[in-house]
């Protein structure tokens, strides 16, 4: 995506005749750039949406589009006031662009060609990566797919770029004819038929001179902070947990009950400097058992999306207009991105609690992350902590989260609807609210969340003391439930009497909490413990189901022993 964008507006500075100082956004597949009003420049803007757009449409068959719209504006409507309207103007015009993605006259109909480009002498045919595009020969037994295996060459480049984001510093962009050695350190299919994309360190001073270096971009996250002022630091990496030292000794990542044939595979996964695979991250969620022996908790990944809400709202109406202008409303967009590119990558890789959290997709106002389950809800409320900070604890600037959590054979698409449902019904509108997390499909307010983390750890705290024990762990999570369902029949006009059957949990909880709570108690210590764990009470009463945030998260880390 970031690719895309940047290429996108490159080629059309290129076109135009402009230099890239010229683009003034970009940011989240979008760019803004600010050309002179010539016949060449709405030209230009034809060619060069045309030119994507018929490279996206072979590649893709349609699944992806480009489209670039503009509005004819003079110098006065940059200043004072009336860059607002502008600016609406042209989202405008977008919106209405997003409704035309492709051109049914160039591009309708059956695609002409497509199953001549079959070869029935290949391991498959048919990409078994994407399932829809012809499997090239000059993929066939490619080391980036596998050997004896097969892959279409945009399935083999997105390999290539992921592999060599994770292992290399730097990326060249350059013209399709520089000279590049080697198939495995460049694309088989140049982005728009025009850019290289390449992972080389030597030879860039010769191919500068010859004018074909296009670009050159560090992309490394330097573990001190520093940014590279010898080349330009492009922040499209993010971060990817690779295989360290320390963990060739973790037992944790071949615990489980897992057939010798299975460990066998996963400690042949254990190369150093290689990704993690989603395995061996969702182990990184399993606990030391009290006693030192073994494991304890469930082997699962969370996966997170969170991003910034009503961020439109926020760019149109939070400068006052006599302040809204270009070049303002630049550095709003640039930092909200640096937050995500640059800070959250850095957090990921400087912090030993983090480091196995993999970042899918961070930039613009959103993320999507995927790691250990609780790792990544320890995660989460420390970025709402640092976003809060990040905007000088700015009470309309927020963002909404969803996590939800999966075994790690899970398909990724799979992975990604169920997080997104859940950031979806954090932003669903509830009398204007947003600014919430929902986790075990329960949504509560930020500050909710908070108080809920601060009783799992009084809860947890209990535990570990043995005040109380797993009976009344889970005699709690009955007790959520009851509860829950208490709230709900109140609220109603009319009750049956097989509804009341939940009321019975108040009794319920005293009686429990008697056999229960201090059980190597005695006397007026016992008395007292009671007495202490019967906050609880007042949080089923307060809390409802929502309790679970609290609950769900010490049942899942105790749960069953690997």
């Amino acid at each position: 995506m970031s690719l895309f964008s940047e290429l996108t507006a490159d080629l059309l500075c290129r076109e135009i005749g402009i230099p890239s100082s010229s683009i003034v956004l970009n940011a989240a597949g979008k760019f803004t750039i600010v050309a002179p009003n010539t016949d060449k420049t709405r030209k230009a803007i034809v060619a060069v949406e045309t030119r994507a757009n018929e490279w996206l449409m072979e590649m893709s068959f349609g699944e992806n589009a480009i489209g670039l719209s503009f509005i004819e504006a003079s110098a006065e409507d940059f200043v004072h006031a009336k860059f607002s309207e502008l600016w609406d103007n042209l989202a405008k015009n977008m919106e209405k662009k997003k409704c035309k993605k492709i051109d049914l006259e160039c591009f309708g109909g059956a695609v002409s060609g497509y199953l001549d480009n079959f070869r029935n002498d290949l391991g498959h045919p048919l990409c078994p990566f994407c399932g829809k595009r012809p499997s090239a020969h000059e993929v066939e037994g490619s080391a980036l797919v596998g050997e004896n295996e097969s892959a279409c060459k945009i399935c083999r480049d997105h390999i290539f770029l992921g592999t060599n984001l994770v292992k290399k510093d730097r990326l060249a962009i350059t013209s399709v004819d520089a000279d590049i050695k080697g198939d495995d350190t460049r694309l088989l299919e140049p982005i728009f038929g025009y850019y290289q994309v390449a992972f080389v360190d030597g030879g860039m001073k010769d191919m500068a001179r010859a004018g074909k270096l296009l670009k050159y971009w560090d992309i490394s996250i330097d573990p001190e902070g520093r940014v590279s002022k010898d080349v330009t630091a492009k922040f499209i990496n993010g971060y990817v947990p690779t295989y360290r030292e320390e963990d060739l000794n973790d037992d944790r990542l071949l615990a489980g009950k897992k057939s010798e044939a299975k460990k066998q595979d996963l400690i042949n996964q254990l190369n150093e400097g290689a990704p993690k695979t989603f395995g061996h991250i969702a182990n990184k969620a399993l606990n030391v058992r009290e006693n030192g022996k073994g494991f304890c908790g469930i082997e699962a990944l969370g996966v997170l999306k969170a991003d910034v809400d009503q961020l439109g709202l926020l760019m149109y109406c939070g400068l006052k207009p006599e302040r809204f202008t270009l070049s303002r409303l630049a550095t709003l967009s640039r930092q909200l991105d640096w937050y995500f590119t640059l800070y959250l990558p850095h957090l990921l890789k400087t912090n030993p609690q983090f480091m196995d959290i993999y970042t899918v997709f961070a930039g613009g106002d959103d993320l999507f992350l995927i790691g250990p389950w609780n790792r990544v809800i320890e995660l989460v409320g420390l970025l709402r902590q640092t976003f809060a900070e990040y905007v000088c604890h700015n009470q309309e600037i927020h963002f909404s989260a969803g996590i939800s959590l999966h075994k790690p054979h899970t398909p990724l698409d799979k992975l990604a609807e169920r997080a997104e449902a859940a950031l979806g019904k954090s932003k669903t509108v509830d009398e204007g609210r947003r600014n919430r997390i929902t986790l075990f499909s329960e949504t509560v307010q930020w500050d909710q969340y908070i108080r809920l983390k601060e009783i799992r750890d009084i809860l947890q705290r209990w535990y570990d003391k043995k005040l109380i024990n797993n009976a009344m762990i889970y005699r709690l999570n009955d007790f959520i439930r009851m509860a829950d369902t208490e709230r709900v029949i109140l609220e109603r006009e009319e009750i049956h009497l097989d509804d009341m059957q939940c009321l019975k949990w108040h009794a319920l909880f005293d009686y429990t909490a008697q056999r229960n709570v201090g059980k190597g108690l005695k006397g007026k210590e016992k008395e007292e413990m009671v007495r202490e764990f019967s906050k609880a009470a007042v949080w089923l009463k307060e809390y409802g189901g929502t309790l679970k945030l609290a609950l769900w998260n010490i049942i899942y880390n105790q749960r069953k022993e690997a």
